[in-house]
């Protein structure tokens, strides 16, 4: 069975610093995985440095939503496309979609 440790190990080890270092302030997204193995993450980026914590600890600028463990790990490995899991809702994004194109560009999605 996956894990979401896996997920976020899988997004540091993508995470492009001179693409995050485009925001011009403190940006934090939260990550909530239902189902078994899921929870709460947020991921805050600043000054191109990437930081993820468990739980809510800051208000989020942008939420991503995930039906189960598995869409979320298979997105950051790329076995899921995450348009493809947007468009049949194991994905849902609240808050600005342009904010979170910007995103996926973080860790090398195009």
């Amino acid at each position: 069975m996956v894990n979401a440790q896996e997920g976020f190990e899988i997004m540091k080890k993508n995470f492009k610093p001179e693409v995050a270092k485009e925001f011009k302030k403190r940006v934090v997204v939260q990550y909530n995985i239902e189902g078994p193995g899921g929870g709460t993450w947020q991921v805050s980026f600043d000054n191109g440095k990437i930081e993820i914590v468990e739980g809510e600890k800051e208000k989020a600028v942008l939420k991503f939503n995930y039906d189960c463990i598995e869409s979320f790990v298979g997105i950051q490995t790329g076995e899921v496309d995450g348009i493809q899991a947007y468009t049949t809702a194991k994905l849902r994004i609240e808050g600005p979609i342009a904010l979170a194109q910007q995103i996926g560009k973080i860790f090398g999605a195009v």
